[in-house]
């Protein structure tokens, strides 16, 4: 009889083990309200996971990456796992809880972009040379003229270990130059990640927006509550590719080519239709630079606009002002137009 009692507890214990190693081995899908993401402290919201056995796969975690795998440890409901590579290293951390799946990612940059630079200019390379006719807008002159004034706009951008973007930036244009003018952006907002020759770069776009609409104290970062831009944002959720080289002297060059350009260049005369009345006195200046961009990127072989970058240093911000501001912008403006 205690045979027979010890053989149903054996054969009890295997059938209750079998279902559960069939329910473990079932493909799981997590997605919508199922699946919750966390990458670098920045929450994104329709990704989806795919569990299948000790195999989890990620679509558009991680920006630039269509799929990042991990072969999971289980420890009752949580889950642990590591991915990495030549640029970086991830570590996931999650709990399985029913049908919905937490999962909380962490980044560890490892490419040679993760670092504090200086920001030298802006530029635009157009190939073949571009020929102004008479009474154009010489459009690539303007970009020389005044690119070096986005050093003054924002002096510095860290690219951090943790995957997050934040930009040293003037707060307040009637004090450029000022150390207090200046401020860090706040974690949270931009999340890169390098894959081959590209930087690849995600907004968290409800966190931009609530950042921008909500009031601040004076001591806050402050932001405009109006951008136009923000339909265009939306195609950088999963991450925007930018192109990535070495310059002389240890600079770095990060910058979208004409294929990346043309659709956003064409939506522009549409987004200056609706919105152009709230641009002010800039309105007819954008209206001439936006008519002579769309035929620029259009008729080229070749255009590249970009940052140069330069390894950080802790010489300050040049001292500067909106007036010396303005008189810069009326020297260039003075060749906008030949």
């Amino acid at each position: 009889m205690k045979n027979k009692f010890l053989l149903l507890l054996i054969l009890g214990v295997t059938f209750f083990a079998s279902c559960n190693d069939d329910d473990d081995d079932k493909v799981r899908t997590y997605n919508g309200d199922s699946l919750s993401l966390s990458v670098g402290g920045i929450n994104f919201s329709d990704r989806e996971a795919v569990l299948n056995g000790s195999v989890l796969t990620l679509k558009q975690a991680l920006p630039g990456e269509n799929e990042t795998e991990f072969t999971i440890i289980r420890e009752g409901n949580k889950i642990t796992g590591v991915n990495s590579n030549a640029n970086r290293e991830v570590a996931l951390n999650g709990t399985i809880d029913g049908d919905k799946l937490g999962l909380n990612l962490t980044l560890k940059v490892k490419s040679s972009m993760k670092a504090k630079w200086d920001v030298k200019k802006l530029f635009l390379n157009v190939e073949p040379e571009y020929i102004v006719e008479e009474g154009e807008p010489d459009l690539v002159g303007l970009v020389g003229m005044l690119g070096s004034m986005v050093s003054y706009i924002m002096p510095n951008i860290s690219f951090e270990e943790d995957g997050n973007i934040v930009a040293y930036y003037c707060k307040d244009m009637a004090n450029m130059g000022n150390p207090e003018a200046y401020e860090n952006s706040p974690k949270g907002m931009a999340l890169y990640n390098v894959v081959d020759n590209k930087i690849y770069i995600a907004l968290n776009l409800s966190g931009i927006v609530e950042d921008a609409t909500t009031p601040k104290a004076e001591s806050s970062i402050g932001r405009s509550d109006y951008n136009p831009l923000t339909s265009l944002m939306a195609m950088v959720d999963t991450g925007l590719p930018l192109y990535l080289r070495d310059g002389e002297e240890g600079l770095k060059e990060v910058y979208v080519d004409r294929e990346m350009m043309l659709p956003v260049v064409k939506m522009l005369p549409s987004l200056l239709s609706a919105y152009g009345d709230k641009l002010g006195d800039y309105k007819e200046t954008l209206e001439q630079i936006v008519a002579a961009l769309v035929p620029l990127v259009e008729n080229s072989e070749v255009v590249e606009l970009g940052l140069q970058l330069a390894p950080y240093t802790e010489i300050p911000t040049p001292a500067t002002n909106v007036q010396s501001l303005s008189k810069m912008i009326e020297n260039a403006s003075l060749k906008f137009v030949k």
